[in-house]
């Protein structure tokens, strides 16, 4: 996943939206989701110097004007970022941790594919 934000800018918000991939109860995962400590991480991919570390993240509803019950609501996880996050221009990695409060484990996402984040000269 490629994600593009100019230097020295706080906007759009990064959002990650999660895949339901079959496997897993997803309805039960949307509701832990909500129980969780999400962190965000974004670090240099030339040295792995790490430019964000455990800054707060939180998730957002997918559609908030739609008219959908609780079971199927969807969330999208959200890095709101600070002005100093992009001063650097380059290539980035990043990764979401969710911490479940319920005591069942952490998750780092994206699972499969790397989150790039590109910040751009402005």
């Amino acid at each position: 996943m490629e994600f593009f934000i100019n230097q020295n800018s706080n906007l759009p918000p990064l959002k990650m939206e999660l895949v339901n991939d079959g496997r897993n109860d997803f309805r039960k995962f949307f509701e832990k989701i909500q129980n969780a400590t999400i962190k965000f991480n974004m670090y240099d991919v030339t040295n792995k110097v790490k430019i964000i570390a455990n800054a707060a993240a939180d998730i957002q509803l997918k559609c908030e004007s739609c008219d959908i019950g609780g079971d199927e609501q969807e969330y999208y996880i959200v890095y709101e970022w600070k002005n100093r996050d992009t001063r650097k221009v380059g290539k980035f990695n990043g990764e979401f941790i969710i911490e479940f409060l319920d005591g069942t484990g952490t998750l780092i996402v994206p699972i499969r594919d790397k989150l790039f984040i590109n910040v751009l000269e402005s």
